[in-house]
């Protein structure tokens, strides 16, 4: 459509497109809540069509992702839950016959742009590999780990709208790529808060790249577009899984999503969430910048995933192999291995796995990663696979896990990313517990969300009876041990997180409530009784935003960050960038915690809804 004819119709205020709007997408029917949103998206159309005119327009959305169930199970093959938040960012989005791509962004910080995109591939493919060709594949994962965003500066956010395109070149070098204009309005999704705000970035551009070269793609399924989408936001630096762009392009209204990462191609399983709880989302003001430094810690832990999953795998052929050749039958034999071919000493007496060899052929042929780990997946029971897991290290340095792996301690922190201390090392028994446990939890989620709603629905229960209630207990009680999870097992939490969630505990109606994003930061979704939400929000005012006291920490680690780096570089202009951010979002309170609905995924408005 021409912008004209799209902004006649969001001025207009359609009853039709309204309800369109507040049913189908934003699960609100508010009408001022309504206006706000027709306003925010006319903006947006009304700043593309001045640069570029009455051009064919197409209006794009993409929530942020809230992992206010599990996290990180994409990136080791585990089934991962999560969902939209209705705060989205909206892109109006017109073709061009050449291969750039020009963008602009409402938000001063991230200033407009116009780039060659056949340019920025050539610099990105053609860097010199010759130095790492001994020891890795001149792949995309590899590449985009050596070479993240090369030639661009870190941090800049066309990486992240650059990066489907650079992904899709990689694979498609001879296609004749047409690029875009790109202008994207005010955001509502949460910036850099653990919403995956940069990940709804990625998916809009991808769209794009789709809209305009439609007829030159080949026909990719969903699963191969939600693959593309995970390796895509590799360019920027940060090696996640394809979770997050799952669930922005994926989720239903009104749902919770189960992506089964597990499965030999990706799927994803909608299920209902329990009624009468709401989810408040607060910002814990303690900002996580990816691009600045917060990427080696997300690193990290891939690289203890990684590693964890290359020493599982080099047991599980030892194992069988020794029962192969009848070494299985004397007591201790499994203990005995791992001190002999790998150095390692157990501390358990792993019986179950010693008395069973049928447990190592069912992992032989169905473990893949960390993800699989669940009796579920990998056919052996529980305590077996509690046996498993301590077999591993605690932690591993570089140098231990180069003996083992026959790699040089160099080459270990290449591939696996290199610890911050020296005294530091790979935490791989953890990583591993941290993993069998969210997939325990995950599998009792949606037997509850399924049997809560099984049961309301054909008259067995009521959402008001106490035997329902216990199943919104229940949940909190999970989210809950969620959160012990990542902040034990997976040390991805931070103290100010840890601080607004002592906080919340003590609000009124408080269910559960955990981090949601990569941690180390961000937000935090708390489960709340629902005629409570709005008496929580106020709670949190009062006891958490509007106490100074519970932000000297973060004021003080920025102000040192400030002292140590040069005025005008990028680590000093980021610390005052964040300290402004911090001012600006105590002095608007109210926005940065709030009740949300579960949105509608990534998608064109259709404006003959109106």
């Amino acid at each position: 459509m021409l912008p004209s004819d799209i902004l006649r119709i969001l001025r207009s205020g359609s009853p039709a497109f309204d309800s369109y709007l507040g049913t189908e997408i934003y699960a609100n029917t508010d009408p001022a809540y309504m206006a706000q949103q027709r306003n925010r998206l006319a903006e947006t159309v009304e700043a593309h069509a001045s640069r570029v005119g009455e051009r064919p327009t197409v209006l794009l959305r993409a929530p942020g992702r809230l992992n206010a169930f599990l996290e990180y199970l994409d990136m080791c093959a585990g089934d991962h839950m999560s969902t939209t938040i209705d705060g989205d960012i909206p892109v109006a989005v017109s073709v061009r016959e050449d291969a750039v791509l020009s963008v602009a962004n409402s938000n001063s910080l991230f200033p407009s742009e116009e780039v060659s995109l056949l340019s920025e591939f050539q610099r990105f493919s053609s860097a010199s590999w010759r130095r790492y060709a001994q020891d890795l594949e001149d792949n995309w994962d590899n590449r985009s780990l050596v070479y993240p965003h090369h030639g661009r500066p870190q941090g800049n956010w066309l990486n992240y709208v650059l990066s489907p395109f650079m992904r899709v070149l990689w694979d498609l070098r001879d296609v004749n790529i047409r690029g875009a204009d790109m202008t994207f309005g005010q955001a509502t999704a949460p910036f850099r808060a653990g919403t995956s705000s940069s990940s709804a970035l990625v998916v809009l551009s991808f769209l794009a790249l789709f809209l305009a070269n439609r007829d030159r793609l080949p026909s990719w399924s969903i699963p191969d577009v939600c693959r593309i989408l995970g390796e895509a936001e590799w360019y920027v630096g940060t090696h996640g899984g394809a979770n997050d762009q799952m669930t922005i392009l994926r989720n239903p209204v009104n749902s919770v999503v189960y992506n089964r990462h597990s499965q030999p191609g990706l799927d994803s399983t909608p299920l209902p969430f329990v009624r009468g709880v709401h989810v408040v989302l607060a910002n814990s003001l303690w900002e996580v910048n990816k691009t600045l430094g917060g990427n080696q810690s997300f690193n990290m832990r891939k690289g203890w995933m990684q590693m964890g999953d290359d020493l599982m795998k080099l047991i599980i052929q030892a194992a069988t192999q020794t029962i192969a050749q009848g070494g299985h039958r004397e007591s201790g034999w499994l203990a005995e291995l791992m001190r002999e071919r790998f150095g390692l000493e157990t501390g358990e007496n792993a019986q179950e796995l010693e008395e069973h060899p049928q447990y190592w052929k069912a992992l032989e042929q169905n473990y893949r990663l960390f993800g699989s780990l669940h009796e579920d997946l990998l056919g052996i029971p529980d305590s077996a696979i509690s046996e498993l897991i301590m077999l591993l290290p605690v932690k591993i340095t570089p140098a231990d896990a180069g003996r083992i792996l026959g790699k040089d301690p160099k080459t270990i922190e290449r591939l696996y990313t290199r610890p911050r201390r020296k005294i530091g090392g790979y935490h791989i028994r953890t990583t591993a517990r941290f993993f069998y446990r969210e997939n325990q939890i995950g599998r009792t989620l949606e037997n509850i969300f399924v049997e809560a709603e099984k049961r309301v629905a054909s008259g067995q229960l009521s959402v008001d009876s106490a035997e329902y209630d216990r199943y919104r207990l229940r949940v909190g009680e999970m989210v809950d041990e969620l959160q012990d999870a990542l902040s034990f097992d997976f040390r991805v939490s931070n103290p100010q997180l840890d601080l607004l969630l002592t906080v919340a505990r003590r609000g009124p109606g408080y269910l559960g409530g955990k981090l949601t994003g990569a941690g180390k930061g961000g937000c935090v979704s708390i489960l709340v009784r629902d005629n409570c939400s709005a008496a929580m929000c106020e709670y949190l005012d009062k006891e958490y935003y509007r106490r100074p006291e519970r932000f000297e920490v973060y004021r003080q680690v920025l102000q040192d960050e400030r002292k140590v780096h040069k005025e005008g570089s990028v680590e000093y202009e980021s610390a005052q960038e964040r300290l402004d951010i911090l001012e600006a979002a105590l002095a608007s309170i109210e926005s940065q915690r709030r009740v949300i609905t579960f949105s509608r995924g990534a998608c064109a408005l259709d404006f003959s809804r109106a």
